[in-house]
């Protein structure tokens, strides 16, 4: 019989936090990673629906099972005592479960996977790398943090880079388990066997969060203090000082056959030679790289002929009856229909796919603040069915253009329409965009408009940092190119803990580099590594003005960089998301340091962005309000649909005062003005 599990989810806190972190929680990904664990016998979450109601049907339509768990007040999560409850009920009377997920970042749960363990089963843990306690990960056989579940931590680029800690303590981790083998007479050791005993030792260890899509991978990258061979199809490891008896001493086997995936024909040790390279674009296809963007878009989930039927539907509905339902109670009739039709449409699809026709503008909330909860009109420009579809197709092309990639019209086809010779409906999306003024072609290439070959040369948000770019020097003898802007990049993400100024010196330093190369035409100069880039520098150079100098007006002009640079609908959105809550957090939290007040509780460990909003917008120093007001106004003018997120935020967390309600009234009220 295969592998059985019982999963147990505490949705507040999941959902909570994921509300706090910018996150648009999806189910799917979760549940594809625990059906790889094994069959799922029992599913179950745990929470207030009144108060996530937006996910029951997700969480429906994968067959689990919602708990209803009543609030006694705001804020309280009474989830742990029932679901402790219940999974010791499991465990009691149903002996073929054997594996046991607790997914919660809430300590709390600790005893209970303490217990599970004496009961002989495994235990699995699951929650929130920034949140989840240590007690809970030390109790667990296995922990794996939320976002490597669902995706968030690696992929063909990297979005949460590991910091030099992080990545010193799994190689400690490495040597230790390596030890263990050597003193039993282990040696060479299978590398699954090798990460079997490093679990043990500390049962969060996982490759993702070191930067790495599989452990072969990230131990070419150790090879420094270990000795790869491979025997039977299968590698094994050794420390590097191992000697290898004659069954071992083989010709080295060359690491680039494996990192590419061929087939291993024989037997050898690996030498240290890697092509593995975590950064953005490097080294990719052009096709690569479109899928890339595919991804942070969100349209690899839906396939071609779902995607059409449900536009399809989208415009027909807001055609017959326009201004008549907001967003949600449209997707919801949708899905009520699809449901009687027999078809598997979730509501996050749907909710997928309607942004693909928000984020080009295809909708019309005539004076409201764009919302899921206000009547919804088609655009006024669009006149037809194809038009909408082309419309809302157009973001992809749009998407790689912003990027700076070329244009293969068949490439584009063959990813959009899984069609390569439909290239003729490409050009139908160019000439959209060409229309709309948001490409316009120079030299045989489409780009964003603008006066040179950076389209944002211009832009008043980004002055600072293009300053900075413009006057920085770099060191005569320093090679030139994208690949040390690259390198100087990844320097910089090492020292960002450790030295805010080193750290700012080096992105902008890449960041000249990589302006230099996409001026000059340079293949595989990127904008799109370029913003990066000068997000990231904006970044460090905020908090070295503010944390280091305690030049906290003089910060803010690179912290409204970053906001505007990261974008919702943009791929740095989902790349630097992680930096997103504490840059806002101390964005608001520096209006008390800058008048000379004691912050207090707003502590960037324990408050969110929207506690501390609230905490500002309702100071009894009136000087602070019309600071935080000012500041606010600024970012509604740079990132809207961050402070959108935030008086969501601040709605969700429904606190007793109705003071909470009129903050977020206020923020919604400057997305107007």
């Amino acid at each position: 019989m295969s592998n059985q599990l019982a999963v147990f989810m505490d949705f507040e806190n999941i959902a909570l936090w994921a509300e706090q972190e910018f996150l648009d929680f999806e189910l799917t990904p979760l549940m594809e990673y625990l059906e790889n664990r094994g069959s799922i016998a029992i599913m179950r979450a745990y929470g207030d629906w009144s108060r996530f109601s937006r996910y029951r049907e997700d969480l429906m339509n994968n067959a689990v099972d919602l708990v209803q768990i009543f609030s006694i007040r705001a804020g309280k999560n009474r989830a742990d005592i029932r679901m402790a409850l219940d999974a010791l009920e499991t465990a009691i009377q149903r002996s073929q479960i054997d594996t046991f997920v607790i997914v919660s970042g809430d300590s709390d749960f600790g005893p209970l996977m303490t217990k599970l363990r004496e009961y002989g089963k495994y235990t699995l843990g699951i929650g929130p790398r920034e949140v989840t306690h240590p007690l809970l990960v030390r109790a667990c056989d296995e922990f794996v943090y939320l976002e490597t579940a669902l995706g968030e931590l690696v992929g063909d680029d990297v979005l949460v880079e590991p910091s030099r800690s992080e990545m010193e303590g799994a190689r400690q981790l490495l040597i230790k388990a390596l030890r263990i083998h050597a003193q039993r007479n282990e040696l060479p050791v299978l590398a699954a066997k090798l990460k079997q005993t490093m679990l043990l030792l500390d049962s969060s260890f996982s490759e993702a969060t070191v930067g790495h899509t599989q452990f072969k991978n990230w131990l070419e990258q150790n090879t420094d203090i270990l000795t790869l061979f491979v025997k039977d199809h299968q590698i094994y490891v050794a420390p590097r000082e191992f000697s290898p008896t004659p069954e071992w001493e083989m010709t080295p086997w060359d690491a680039t056959n494996i990192t590419n995936g061929q087939h291993l024909v024989s037997t050898g040790a690996v030498s240290a030679t890697s092509t593995t390279d975590l950064t953005p674009s490097a080294k990719l296809s052009l096709r690569q790289q479109y899928n890339q963007i595919f991804t942070r878009l969100k349209m690899t989930s839906v396939d071609f002929a779902t995607r059409r039927d449900v536009l399809r539907d989208i415009y027909r509905e807001l055609s017959e009856r326009p201004g008549e339902r907001t967003t949600d109670d449209l997707l919801d009739e949708l899905c009520e229909r699809y449901e009687t039709q027999g078809l598997i449409r979730s509501k996050t699809t749907l909710r997928q796919i309607w942004q693909m026709g928000f984020r080009q503008r295809a909708f019309d909330y005539r004076d409201q603040v764009a919302s899921v909860h206000v009547p919804v009109w088609l655009d006024p420009e669009i006149d037809s069915e194809a038009a909408f579809v082309r419309r809302a197709e157009s973001g992809f092309v749009y998407a790689v253009t912003n990027a700076g990639l070329e244009i293969d019209k068949t490439e584009l086809a063959q990813i959009l329409l899984n069609d390569s010779e439909h290239t003729e409906y490409i050009d139908s999306l160019l000439e959209d965009l060409q229309q709309r003024g948001l490409v316009v072609e120079s030299e045989g290439r489409y780009v964003l408009p603008g006066h040179s070959s950076i389209p944002f040369a211009d832009e008043p948000a980004l002055q600072p940092i293009i300053y900075d770019i413009e006057n920085v020097q770099l060191p005569e003898n320093m090679q030139r190119g994208i690949d040390k802007a690259r390198s100087l990049a990844k320097t910089a993400m090492l020292q960002r803990s450790q030295d805010f100024a080193a750290s700012a010196r080096s992105y902008l330093m890449a960041c000249r580099l990589q302006w230099d190369a996409v001026e000059a035409g340079e293949p595989g100069a990127t904008l799109e590594d370029l913003r990066w880039y000068m997000a990231s520098y904006a970044s460090v150079r905020a908090g070295e003005l503010s944390q280091i100098h305690r030049d906290y007006a003089h910060s803010r002009p690179y912290y409204l960089a970053f906001f505007f640079l990261v974008q919702e609908d943009d791929p740095l959105w989902s790349r630097m998301r992680g930096l997103i809550n504490p840059m806002l957090s101390y964005y608001w939290v520096n209006a008390w340091r800058e008048l000379g007040l004691n912050a207090g509780n707003p502590s960037l460990n324990a408050t969110t962005p929207a506690e501390i909003a609230v905490r500002a917008a309702t100071h009894e120093v009136q000087e602070l309000c019309s600071l935080w007001y000012v500041m606010s106004n600024a970012l509604a003018e740079v990132n809207p649909g961050l402070v959108r997120r935030v008086a969501s935020q601040i709605r969700l967390n429904r606190g007793e005062s109705p003071m909470y309600a009129q903050v977020a009234d206020t923020l919604e009220q400057m997305l107007m003005q």
